[in-house]
């Protein structure tokens, strides 16, 4: 099996310990331009940005960080009943124009109540998924149409719509999409490219990757499938240990009183089941101590090199090909994935530039 690895730039501010103000690294362009410019030189080929109040907004941040950076793929928010499709399907084709095929798209329809009203979203949970699918059946069709086409939706209406320029990559960009409730499901089946889980026991992807098999199956389609993680990957088993429990050391118990609750998200309340474990150790090296204290995906691979790289190759058995992570501070944690772990996936990732470049 081929492997991707994607990293993540935190726009809410980088830290190495939750609880301490002065381990916390400010919201900035030399933060994300270092490490997008670091995970790229580490041999990451995406980069996550966020979409949440306490960040910096994502798609103005991903052009910024395309601009300093030469190979890696901003993956691109798209989150559907903010602006109307069309306006979002020619940001993101000019997006891929102007980057020569550096886009992937992220799905979002948000996780939580209090943020979706303070943007104006009013939408229940599976209305939101209703008005991101017409809003991606319209990008798409946006995309690849030759001709103007019109428009009469549930939730957007247009006539004569002619979006120009097309994208770079053919025929669209890469969709990616995460999310454990039925509504995510269905529309992941439909439309997504890569069904981004986070992270659980290999052994509980595996069966979720089954049932999304059969589920793109009976849309005439095929997923390919990734996972969300953290990571803390250190020389020696004992020096991950120890960096990963500093972490969360001077934390309260809880997330922070500036978080806000993901009430609207089964992915959440995943992470939260999973922080009970004792020790916060769902496997021997995965780690829910991270979701203890703050709300998203929480769990962390821990260990020395070859630790993390078999822990990752356990969810490749389940059926993942790509791996979305991220590590405090994340620009260390990105130069130390790629000099530790990288090496270890050569083969795979070899496997996957030949299949890039025949494709």
């Amino acid at each position: 099996m081929t492997v991707e690895f994607g990293w993540f730039i935190p726009t809410m501010g980088d830290t190495s310990q939750h609880g301490v103000a002065e381990a916390a690294i400010p919201q900035s362009m030399e933060l994300f331009t270092n490490v997008a410019q670091t995970a790229e030189d580490a041999g990451f080929e995406y980069i996550l940005v966020p979409v949440q109040t306490n960040c910096y907004d994502a798609y103005i941040t991903c052009a910024m960080v395309a601009a300093r950076t030469k190979k890696i793929a901003p993956l691109v928010a798209a989150r559907g009943g903010f602006m109307a499709p069309t306006v979002m399907a020619k940001m993101i084709s000019t997006f891929d124009q102007l980057t020569q095929g550096r886009v992937r798209i992220n799905l979002i329809t948000g996780g939580s109540s209090v943020e979706m009203a303070a943007d104006g979203m009013f939408h229940d949970h599976d209305q939101r998924y209703a008005v991101l699918t017409e809003s991606l059946e319209v990008m798409k069709k946006a995309w690849t149409e030759t001709e103007p086409f019109d428009v009469d939706g549930t939730f957007f209406k247009a006539n004569g719509v002619n979006v120009l320029p097309k994208p770079y990559q053919a025929p669209y960009p890469p969709v990616y999409l995460g999310g454990l409730s039925p509504a995510a499901k269905d529309l992941c089946a439909k439309h997504a490219d890569v069904h981004l889980f986070w992270g659980d026991t290999p052994d509980n992807i595996a069966k979720l990757v089954a049932e999304m098999d059969e589920r793109a199956a009976a849309e005439g389609r095929s997923l390919r499938y990734g996972m969300r993680l953290h990571v803390v990957v250190r020389e020696t088993e004992s020096e991950a240990w120890n960096a990963a429990h500093a972490i969360i050391a001077n934390a309260a118990n809880g997330p922070s009183e500036t978080s806000v609750k993901w009430d609207q998200s089964m992915a959440n309340l995943r992470m939260k089941e999973l922080a009970k474990a004792e020790n916060h150790l769902i496997a021997d090296h995965l780690w829910s101590g991270i979701a203890s204290v703050r709300e998203g995906s929480g769990v962390a691979i821990v260990g020395n090199p070859e630790q993390v790289a078999a822990t990752i190759r356990e969810f490749m058995d389940a059926g993942c090909s790509s791996f979305c992570l991220s590590g405090y501070p994340h620009a260390d944690e990105a130069e130390r994935f790629g000099r530790l772990v990288m090496p270890l996936f050569a083969d795979e990732l070899a496997s996957r530039d030949v299949e890039l470049v025949s494709s």
